[in-house]
């Protein structure tokens, strides 16, 4: 729907938020004020390493870090960095690259220059370089394949600045049995605020670069994008032909425009092209434009997981039919009309290289990407083990590239097997509390943390044509919400803390003993968070037959609450605050004889399975 650059910068901040998450749903049901909508963009301001206040860290990642021991007979990949600046470097913006003719020339006769410069190599190492990218863009850099004993012969050549090992990331394939908080991951992020101040991502590209995307997955649609754009057309008052033509998507022949700036070598725009969702798709590590699934190799599915966090569709169609896919499926992406970029890094020949990655990267620049995302790191926390390639990503933040990298997935210092050679020291200002690796440890990194979001959530709460999320931490001896599904319930909905104080549970200044059993026995009891603890809420209203309590949020976001001291097992579960607010204004006002509000009431129901996924 609405479509700016400075929403997508916003967007791309939002998705960053959501890589080491879950798929996630719904949005807040009351429109948000226009304070709440208000939106800045965010700037990131490069640092110098330097300057960091840390005394060991330097002494960690030059003494400490391991060393690679190899043969001079050993085939390694290596990174030949060329004096000339890269395009970046030479000032050219990102902003419109791809059709900027002095820009195009310079990457052209940077491309002149290294093929000139692989000949001298050859010639010094007295055989044929197996090159394997030629970047141009962020870097200048000839990424080749060559025996580790030829490296001094090769930094020696006139031209050449610098030549470094590059890393290699293997993805780490994990069965999972515990179910994700689809739900209320939504809301730690605060995707909900978004969809309901009308941002869906149309126009926006987001590239993935990982395992590859289940194209068969029908919230990768074309289709049903489609779908939404025209929905988006007939509100704006548009045609379709006309709204798409001002969202700037991949076709083919966009692709066709620029696919001799593209490191991928992809032949034609046909065939990158996959559909209106999936705009572009290569394999980077097997050179291969048809090996974009997961189903060539066993490298997994992490790539789908990502692309769904980010733009899984609105609508899924279901027979002839297209449904909200809130309702159909129990999820939607961060910015579902979004177009996918699949930047396949991981395939049949094993992980990705530095370079690959980077190729991938400066493919996303050229072919118009608001973000790129890098769920990969090395296993050694805290490292930053490419100084090349960090000051390549160095120059993509000074330029304005989002490029979200994971962190978090390497543990800490404390969890990571001891390595005396690695982890010698452990200093209260040091590097070995970092829980995460190279790149995200890069001093610039755009990086995101993972976390644990102890909420749960399920079928949504059903007040009238209102689908409403909860949060239900669990533990507490409460029952799961779910327990009482499969009927429609009374509620009674009090305007206040339920309890005034955790003391009065069963005296004064507990609302829900006021009220009594007679109003309360076998009915689902809401009150306003606030003056007392969770816990104290849930007691009052089970101790009056309430089967159910539903918190209500008296700020925005969501609560994980601490039910330490419930004393009872009926469902314990909190709303967002809008919800409960447009709930409260649905309702029945009941009052009393003076006409003062007793509390509010209606009907509702926990919502299965059946009625609300199939």
């Amino acid at each position: 729907m609405k479509n700016t650059s400075l929403f997508r910068r916003v967007l791309s901040v939002i998705l960053v938020l959501t890589m080491l998450g879950t798929l996630l749903v719904p949005m807040a049901s009351a429109a948000p004020s226009k304070e709440e909508a208000k939106t800045r963009e965010l700037t990131l301001t490069p640092i110098d390493r330097g300057e960091l206040d840390s005394r060991k860290q330097d002494e960690l990642t030059k003494e400490s870090m391991p060393k690679a021991e190899h043969a001079a007979s050993d085939v390694v990949r290596v990174s030949i960095v060329l004096d000339k600046a890269s395009t970046l470097e030479a000032g050219y913006s990102i902003d419109g690259i791809a059709n900027n003719t002095a820009a195009k020339n310079y990457r052209a006769s940077l491309r002149a220059d290294q093929t000139a410069m692989t000949a001298r190599i050859e010639q010094a190492i007295g055989g044929k370089l197996d090159v394997k990218w030629n970047l141009t863009l962020a870097a200048n850099i000839i990424s080749a394949n060559v025996l580790y004993g030829k490296i001094d012969a090769i930094k020696a050549i006139p031209g050449v600045k610098d030549v470094f090992l590059e890393n290699f990331y293997e993805p780490q394939v994990a069965v999972r049995e515990d179910e994700p908080n689809n739900g209320s991951a939504s809301y730690m992020i605060g995707s909900n605020i978004t969809w309901a101040a009308g941002y869906t991502g149309a126009g926006s590209k987001v590239a993935v670069i990982d395992t590859g995307i289940d194209l068969d997955h029908k919230s990768f649609s074309g289709e049903a994008l489609e779908y939404a754009l025209a929905q988006n057309a007939e509100e704006k008052g548009m045609s379709y032909d006309e709204y798409v033509a001002s969202l700037n998507l991949l076709t083919p022949e966009s692709i066709d425009a620029v696919k001799d700036q593209l490191n991928a070598p992809i032949g034609s725009g046909d065939a990158a092209y996959r559909n209106t969702k999936v705009g572009f798709g290569y394999n980077y590590v097997d050179k291969r434009i048809d090996y974009i699934t997961h189903m060539q190799d066993s490298q997994g599915e992490h790539g789908s997981h990502v692309e769904g966090i980010s733009a899984a569709n609105r609508f899924v169609k279901e027979g002839d039919e297209f449904k909200p896919a809130l309702e159909a499926v129990g999820t939607q992406g961060v910015a579902p009309d979004a177009q996918i970029v699949t930047m396949k890094v991981f395939g049949i020949n094993g992980g990705a290289a530095d370079s690959d990655y980077m190729a991938a990267i400066e493919d996303a620049i050229v072919l118009g990407c608001d973000s790129a995302n890098l769920s990969l790191g090395s296993g050694a926390a805290g490292f930053g083990f490419s100084q090349g390639y960090e000051e390549v990503l160095n120059k993509l933040v000074k330029n304005g590239m989002v490029c979200s990298i994971s962190m978090g997935n390497s543990y800490g210092w404390y969890d990571t097997p001891y390595d005396s050679t690695m982890y010698p020291y452990l200093y209260a200002d040091d590097a070995s509390y970092h829980t995460g690796g190279s790149p995200g440890s890069f001093t610039n990194s755009l990086a995101v943390a993972s976390v644990d979001n102890l909420g749960q959530t399920g079928f949504p709460l059903l007040f009238g044509d209102r689908h409403v999320f909860y949060s239900q931490t669990s533990g507490y001896g409460n029952d799961p919400i779910s327990s009482i599904a499969g009927q429609e319930y009374e509620y009674v909905l009090v305007d206040g803390p339920g309890v005034d104080d955790n003391a009065n549970v069963g005296k004064e200044g507990d609302q829900f003993l006021a009220l009594g059993r007679e109003v309360l026995e076998g009915k689902v009891a809401m009150c306003y968070r606030g003056s007392s603890s969770f816990f104290a809420k849930a007691n009052a209203a089970a101790a009056q037959g309430a089967i159910a309590i539903i918190i209500i949020n008296n700020v925005d976001g969501v609560i994980n609450m601490n039910l330490t001291d419930y004393a009872y097992h009926a469902p314990a579960v909190s709303i967002l605050k809008a919800d409960g607010d447009a709930i409260q204004a649905d309702s029945e006002a009941v009052k009393d004889e003076a006409g003062n509000v007793l509390y509010y009431t209606g009907t509702m129901s926990i919502g299965s399975n059946l009625e609300v996924f199939i």
